[in-house]
């Protein structure tokens, strides 16, 4: 039983003609009759019944119809696995990823790229920039997206520069750090800073704080929230932060150190690990950030 006879027999019987199922297949009529009546022959049944020009299931090929179906859809996952590994396209991938990007863009990424690699098993988990190195090295992840540290803490993985974020100083328009027309450090330290937090192999951190007075949570979502709340003052990404900069909810502190640009880019092991998958992810990214990056 091979399985183009099985597809040959679905065809048949979905169409109820031979001709018509011999078009749609693009094979001649004695082609597709020659092979149903092998596969026949090879299972000691009749699953078709001839009457003129029309064909009818038998009570077993009816029983089996189903069967031949799954066959047939197993049979051609197995082909389309086989396809991409001789393409270079993952099986499945592991991402981690910081929330340095909009929501909305990793949700239409991921739609994205189930329609363009079907068969590839995906698993994203979102962590602080800093766990970023550490989750690849420890073989957690195959690859991570995020903002690339200044002194890499893993020398021997591999970073992709993809483009450039900037970061912002802000507060909500009533915190008094807005009403300044001039910040300095003491006046920064003077205030509730809300700063991101990660873990380390010791404990919980706050990345850099400005200030001894404040608020360290996971990701730049909440450092935004907080800031709009008027809980604290904040450095964010302004891919984040600039529909609250438009409508005035939220300012940029006039701090000479208020902005600075910060790489953002792709972390893996190896360069040789960076299959087709990690490969168009990574242009997608690209090209965001080359189109969105310091837009105003």
């Amino acid at each position: 039983m091979k399985i183009s006879q099985v597809e040959m027999f679905l065809h048949a019987s979905q169409t109820g003609s031979i001709s018509e199922a011999a078009r749609k297949l693009g094979k001649s009529r004695t082609t597709v009759s020659a092979a149903l009546s092998a596969l026949e022959d090879d299972l000691g049944v009749k699953l078709l019944t001839r009457t003129g020009n029309r064909i009818l299931l038998t009570d077993i090929g009816q029983t089996v119809a189903n069967d031949c179906v799954r066959l047939a859809m197993i049979a051609n996952e197995i082909k389309t696995k086989c396809t991409q590994h001789i393409e270079g396209v993952e099986s499945a991938i592991r991402i981690a990823r910081d929330d340095a990007l909009p929501e909305s863009l990793w949700r239409d990424l991921i739609k994205q790229l189930k329609h363009t690699f079907p068969k590839t098993s995906l698993s994203v988990y979102v962590a602080p920039p800093p766990e970023l190195e550490n989750l690849v090295e420890q073989n957690i992840v195959d690859v991570a997206y995020g903002l690339l540290p200044a002194n890499h803490r893993a020398p021997r993985l591999h970073h992709v520069d993809l483009g450039q974020i900037r970061m912002m100083s802000v507060a909500h328009k009533d915190h008094p750090l807005s009403q300044l027309r001039k910040v300095h450090s003491a006046d920064l330290e003077r205030y509730t800073e809300i700063a991101l937090a990660y873990i380390d192999d010791e404990s919980l951190k706050a990345v850099s704080p400005k200030s001894t007075n404040y608020i360290a949570l996971a990701f730049y979502e909440y450092l935004r929230n907080a800031v709009v709340d008027g809980t604290g003052w904040s450095y964010v990404p302004d891919l984040l932060i600039k529909d609250r900069l438009r409508d005035g909810t939220v300012k940029v502190i006039k701090h000479n150190r208020a902005m600075s640009w910060q790489p953002y880019g792709e972390i893996v092991e190896q360069e040789s690990r960076r299959g087709a998958v990690i490969q168009w992810l990574s242009d997608q990214l690209e090209d965001y950030l080359f189109d969105h990056s310091g837009a105003e």
